[in-house]
């Protein structure tokens, strides 16, 4: 049934989970939503689906926040005799706050503040919702249309309130070192103020253009437990800096929450930008599917499965996906 629905076409990226790649649909009907003609496909083998199959109920459940990544459901397909579990997401044609970072070496304040506002307006519905997303940082932070809305994206490790009292007992920690809150490295405890230390770290990082941390591993996890955030960099401004003090203080009891922080200083004067995603869903393209562009070769894996795909050349792939995202296709 997947072939029906949607095109794989060339590799958005992949981990240990699998692999993302962008599709095509041909404006196809699913579960009742009419999908756009470009989405995101986040694949892996159906015996290993369960970290996606929880990620789907968990973007279920904020299906109508615009600060959060669109997922359109699920489905199944049979490629190279085996069978793959496809979660399909909303594409974001401008990439993440990483990519952005890394070709902008930091980003200007009041665009900083229009993508942390958004943020927190998706902390705040997942909070509120009784989840904690566990990995807000750079990488997944999506700008999505023309308007490059901020939304939060992949609910990998995300766990449920009650979840989190589970996984303190069993000692288990996940996330991203670098942006793990103090709390979480010396006693596991989780919760709703993990996201907000992370998303302190996240700001830093993308106004200063350098982590908040410096060095990886263990060195990382011995700084964020006993040394305190230094702020002492020229390019924050004032309210910056008092906003990354509320984020960053030590004592999660005493950290601000993101209902709170949306009415702080740094943010007053920044502007929510939410697009309008239903004329986009709508909108048709006369140019030819992705698929029927100059093709290339790419190996991917799923676990031990080892893949061959004939995908359309990646420059011919942004290319049209530019033309299409800024209406200029013919």
């Amino acid at each position: 049934m997947a072939e029906l629905l949607w095109e794989r076409g060339t590799t958005l990226g992949q981990g240990g989970f699998g692999v993302v790649s962008l599709a095509s649909t041909s404006n196809a009907l699913f579960h009742g939503v009419t999908l756009p003609s470009l989405i995101a496909v986040k694949s892996c083998i159906y015996s290993d689906s369960q970290s996606l199959k929880e990620e789907e109920e968990f973007l279920g459940m904020f299906k109508h926040s615009p600060c959060i990544i669109r997922c359109f459901g699920a489905n199944l397909s049979f490629e190279d005799e085996v069978i793959i579990y496809n979660l399909l997401l909303e594409y974001a044609s401008g990439g993440s706050l990483a990519n952005r970072l890394r070709n902008c070496n930091s980003l200007p304040e009041f665009e900083v503040k229009k993508h942390t506002k958004n943020v927190l307006l998706g902390l705040s519905c997942i909070h509120t919702n009784g989840i904690i997303h566990c990995d807000i940082k750079p990488d997944n932070i999506l700008l999505v249309g023309t308007e490059e809305t901020a939304k939060i994206a992949d609910f990998g490790l995300s766990m449920t309130f009650e979840q989190a009292v589970k996984e303190k007992q069993e000692l288990m920690i996940r996330g991203t070192k670098r942006y793990m809150a103090p709390e979480l490295v010396l006693n596991y405890d989780y919760g709703p103020h993990i996201d907000i230390w992370a998303l302190g770290c996240t700001v830093y990082e993308l106004i200063t253009g350098t982590p908040l941390w410096d060095g990886d591993g263990d060195h990382v996890l011995h700084q964020i437990a006993f040394e305190k955030p230094k702020f002492q960099n020229s390019k924050l401004s004032k309210e910056a800096k008092d906003f990354l003090k509320r984020c960053l203080v030590k004592n999660p009891s005493s950290r601000w929450t993101a209902d709170v922080l949306l009415n702080h200083p740094f943010l007053q004067n920044s502007s929510i930008v939410l697009v309008n995603t239903a004329k986009t869903r709508k909108k048709k393209s006369g140019s030819k599917s992705l698929l029927h562009k100059p093709i290339r070769k790419i190996t991917f894996k799923f676990g031990n499965h080892k893949f061959v795909r004939q995908l359309p050349d990646l420059k011919e792939v942004e290319n049209e996906t530019c033309a299409r995202v800024l209406g200029t296709d013919k």
